[in-house]
């Protein structure tokens, strides 16, 4: 690394150290999320989101020190976080001091997990000392990521990569993953429950909104395109059952979009998107793909790999697993069981490949997040983080206390935080870019307890908070 990095790395970091607590946080969010596609995902040997990873806990520091103005409800869904939190921790030292891994590998394994799972109290714990830290965050990312919207858009039509991040060739076209979709879905969710429940919408939330399903579409992910159609349809639900939504607007919705999809569909615009959404649901309901060359079934090799870490853990430690183990330290013994699973593409093993060398399946899998919870904290952890996703689905009970903005962001965040549990089958959502999960759940469990406050300062009626209780 030359000397002018260096001089402009530490420059940096003084600039960092004057800002504000919220918006510390919120650089160091960034940068852990592979800045937004801005940057490639590694930077002089480093993966950039250790760089965001080391301010993230710089901040944390800082908040630590400051006084709290804000006392956060954990409620049952931060009090099992905080056991998840806690265990695996003690599977770390676990993995350290009974396994005896290489202390490094064992602590660059665990990295992403612990500081991944730290931040969701980070988040709290900001939110609790600036209350309006939140409000401050939601507004730059909505404007940060309207201009990347733009541009996915931009680069979509012409052809032309203009950001970094995950990319795939789909049929002739060009297939981006985002790795703020996360975000952006929140502003849709934010947006279209306001709008069908009679709320003031802005024009440029409109064309946000737009954006962002466009940007979804171009993704020609047949897991995405259902759990966006699961949040909408859960959406619905929540705002009928709350008595929110209004019928006129909604029945012109519902005309727009039909009208909008007729359009773009007799343009053969939606061809791909269509044919990728049809062999979804032919995948589901037969054993064939309808074509297997560009839409072939990937779903069962994923819950067959999670199947397989599983029975694994359970022979070799149902309670710890196999704790941090690096990939580089995977024995044979663990190695030659392996039947399913994603091929290991580091620089060193692409060299071997290329020589000859026979492929290798990898322990940890980027397909299906469920296995890898197991493998690093066994049946017990998996059993933890499953009670996690239960405690978390109900919670939305004590959401129909809450009036006006708060009820539609916290209906965002919980079906952000939905949509990311079920993505967990074909992704690893909740096992690598944690911070971004992260940031769901602190937001939905901070405007969540708000509610609580209102019980304790008798705004809510003594029948509903027995019927919360």
């Amino acid at each position: 690394m030359s000397g002018y990095v260096l001089a402009g790395g530490l420059l940096a970091l003084i600039v960092f150290l004057m800002l504000k607590p919220w918006l510390k946080v919120m650089v160091a969010f960034i940068i852990m999320s592979q800045s937004f596609d801005l940057t490639p995902s590694i930077m002089y040997g480093t993966l950039v989101w250790d760089f965001g990873a080391v301010l993230l806990l710089i901040a944390s520091i800082q908040l630590l020190f400051q006084e709290k103005l804000e006392t956060v409800n954990y409620s049952s869904v931060g009090i099992v976080l905080v056991i998840f939190t806690g265990w695996l921790l003690l599977c770390l030292i676990y993995s350290i001091v009974v396994y005896d891994y290489p202390i490094m590998d064992t602590l660059k394994t665990s990295r992403h997990w612990i500081i991944g799972y730290l931040s969701i109290f980070i988040f709290l714990r900001l939110f609790s000392v600036d209350p309006d830290a939140l409000s401050k965050l939601l507004k730059w990312l909505y404007f940060i990521t309207y201009v990347l919207l733009v541009v996915a858009v931009i680069q979509y039509l012409t052809g032309h990569q203009m950001l970094r991040g995950l990319y795939r060739e789909y049929d002739g076209a060009l297939r981006y993953l985002p790795i703020y979709l996360p975000v952006v879905l929140l502003f849709l969710w934010h947006i279209l429950a306001r709008h069908l429940s009679g709320e003031p919408v802005k024009h440029h939330e409109y064309l946000y909104a737009g954006l962002v399903v466009m940007v979804t579409a171009f993704t020609y992910t047949r897991g995405i395109y259902f759990s966006v159609l699961l949040m909408f349809s859960i959406m619905l639900f929540f705002l009928v059952k709350d008595k929110k939504i209004k019928i006129g607007r909604s029945t012109v919705f519902v005309a727009t979009v039909i009208l909008g999809v007729m359009i773009v569909m007799s343009w053969g615009m939606a061809d791909r998107v269509v044919s990728r959404a049809a062999s979804a649901i032919e995948i589901i309901l037969s054993d064939k793909s309808p074509n297997a060359q560009v839409d072939r079934d990937t779903f069962a090799g994923r819950i067959m790999t999670a199947k397989e870490r599983v029975s694994l853990v359970a022979e070799y430690n149902p309670i710890i697993g196999y704790g941090f183990i690096h990939e580089d330290n995977v024995p044979a013994s663990i190695r030659n069981k392996l039947k399913h699973g994603s091929v290991i593409y580091s620089a060193e093993m692409v060299e071997r490949y290329r020589l000859g060398y026979p492929y290798v399946l990898a322990l940890y899998s980027a397909d299906i997040g469920w296995g890898n919870i197991a493998v690093v904290s066994g049946l017990v952890g998996l059993a933890i983080f499953i009670v996690f996703v239960a405690v978390f689905s109900v919670s939305y009970r004590e959401m129909r206390f809450l009036d006006g903005s708060a009820y539609y962001l916290s209906l965002a965040f919980y079906l952000v935080t939905i949509a990311l549990l079920v993505l967990m089958f074909i992704s690893n959502t909740f096992t690598n870019q944690i911070q971004i999960p992260a940031l769901m759940i602190a937001g939905y469990l901070y405007v969540r307890s708000r509610t609580r406050e209102r019980m304790i300062d008798g705004s809510v009626p003594d029948k509903l908070k027995e019927e919360v209780s």
